[in-house]
């Protein structure tokens, strides 16, 4: 029970990983002083020279053994490549407070109270000077101090760096003296179960809270001892927002956490994304229009351009409200882009575009007035040039294939102009025959193909002498002419 329980706190902040990126219309509740697409950040400190005492005093093996986690020990290690504070900031973005609910969203960390509180889908995470990474959750804004400090798990938050980042943000109406009393209960053993907690007090400081542990408090023969107090200090502004957290060791402040920018608006506005428009349309074409529908709490203006040519002017918009455009008659046939451009108050922009295209009823295919001829080479011949020429009143795109793989566009021609590709180098050491087909399309879909073909002859075989004619064998040839020779000087001899 006691490990199972160490272990669901260490993961407390992971209760619920669900962003909510639409802004809501109804006003939180009265607790809650946060508003959507603030954000706010924090910057942490780390004083790696000052943990001197405390690693000779084993401190990490303490809070390891008192609370399950080692998380100064964690925070330095994960730091260790940035010596020299500040090593991030912390920044968070609210991107939408949800409605408030009462459940027992605690039940992890076994306070299975139902507790009233508004949900915030938030974006968190660290930025440092080399880089850094977010992520999407969701944090929890309680109604009241009872619930605040059962969220803190009766101080036991702030006895971690990174536990403190899942409640930086409370309600606006905590009562400090009523916060510590709770606390104090909490880690005196009625929450906590190592008998050690019961060594730290908790007492009110302005606008928060501090943890003091006195020299041994957390101390166990053979493995650790602190020589020198523990002070913890966490403060809130009257919003509930967290403001600073240290940690000193007798008077060597550890680490420091501090409330370091806002934003009222840290959020581009978001809109809607209309399909291209493409059809057959003979103008005049009335009644075509552009819908959009952008949300942002502080809407400002927007334009419009057709071609990236100003149509509309910087007019007011409000959030969730439509933009419609109404297409004008007479636009020249062809591609046409228009876009729009959403600002809000603090200079954030989001830009859609949206295509639309004019043509006239077509049923006639673009027509070829020049074509290549196949050719033949021999392996290694190189520099080859296919040209196709077509025209049409409504050119739109072509794709040229090898063997029946697209290896050119679909890419934009000109009625009349050619269009042009090179035989490749390693075709022409490929033997065999290579077909290279274009298609060439006008606006309509109407369309005309064309192939040709590259042969590439191979390397000529070594020749060999031709086979011998029968009854021509070298020794008969041989015996024949000797025979011959004989018989004609014989003759000779006789007409002597």
């Amino acid at each position: 029970m006691k490990k199972n329980k160490l272990i669901t706190i260490s993961i407390l902040g992971m209760l619920l990983l669900v962003p909510f990126m639409i802004p809501t219309v109804a006003a939180p509740a009265s607790y809650v002083s946060v508003a959507e697409e603030e954000q706010h950040s924090w910057i942490m400190y780390i004083h790696f020279s000052n943990y001197v005492q405390w690693d000779t005093d084993n401190m990490s093996a303490a809070f390891t053994a008192i609370y399950g986690v080692d998380d100064f020990g964690a925070v330095r290690a994960g730091w260790g490549l940035i010596p020299t504070p500040p090593q991030a900031y912390w920044p968070v973005i609210i991107n939408e407070i949800n409605p408030e609910v009462t459940t027992d969203f605690l039940s992890a960390a076994f306070i299975p109270d139902n507790i009233t509180h508004t949900p915030l889908s938030v974006t968190f995470g660290y930025n440092y000077w080399t880089g850094g990474l977010t992520w999407p959750t969701t944090w929890r804004i309680v109604n009241d101090t009872d619930s605040f400090a059962k969220q803190n798990l009766f101080g036991g938050m702030a006895i971690s760096p990174t536990w403190i980042q899942d409640v930086q943000f409370g309600p606006n109406n905590i009562n400090w003296a009523t916060f510590v009393a709770t606390a104090n209960w909490g880690l005196g053993g009625g929450y906590w179960p190592h008998p050690l907690t019961a060594n730290t007090t908790v007492t009110e400081i302005t606008n928060g809270y501090q943890l003091s542990v006195p020299v041994s408090g957390y101390a166990i023969p053979g493995q650790f001892n602190n020589t020198m107090p523990i002070t913890i200090n966490v403060t809130y502004n009257t919003d509930g927002i967290l403001q600073a957290y240290t940690m000193e060791y007798g008077t060597d402040l550890l680490y420091g956490y501090y409330h370091y920018q806002y934003f009222v608006d840290a959020v581009a506005p978001e809109t809607t994304s209309p399909s291209d428009i493409v059809g057959l349309y003979n103008p005049p074409y009335t009644g075509l229009n552009i819908t959009w529908t952008a949300t942002d709490m502080h809407p400002e203006n927007y334009t419009i351009t057709r071609d990236g040519t100003p149509v509309v002017t910087t007019t007011p918009w409000v959030n969730g409200t439509p933009v419609v455009y109404n297409i004008t008659d007479g636009l020249p046939l062809g591609n046409h882009t228009f876009e729009i451009t959403f600002w809000d108050t603090f200079a954030h922009s989001t830009t859609d575009s949206v295509k639309f295209i004019v043509f006239v009823p077509d049923d006639i295919d673009p027509v070829l007035t020049s074509t290549p001829s196949d050719i033949v080479i021999d392996i290694g011949e190189y520099g080859d040039t296919f040209s196709w020429t077509a025209t049409d009143d409504y050119p739109s795109t072509y794709t040229i294939s090898r063997n029946g793989t697209m290896i050119v566009g679909p890419t934009a021609w000109v009625s009349g102009t050619p269009v042009t590709i090179d035989v490749e180098f390693f075709v022409s050491y490929t033997p065999g025959v290579t077909t290279y087909e274009v298609t060439l399309s006008d606006l309509n879909g109407n369309s005309v193909s064309d192939s040709v073909t590259v042969t590439v002859n191979p390397i000529p075989t070594a020749t060999t002498p031709p086979p011998g004619i029968p009854g021509f064998e070298p020794l008969i040839v041989i015996g024949i002419l000797g025979i011959g020779t004989i018989g004609l000087i014989v003759l000779k001899k006789k007409r002597k």
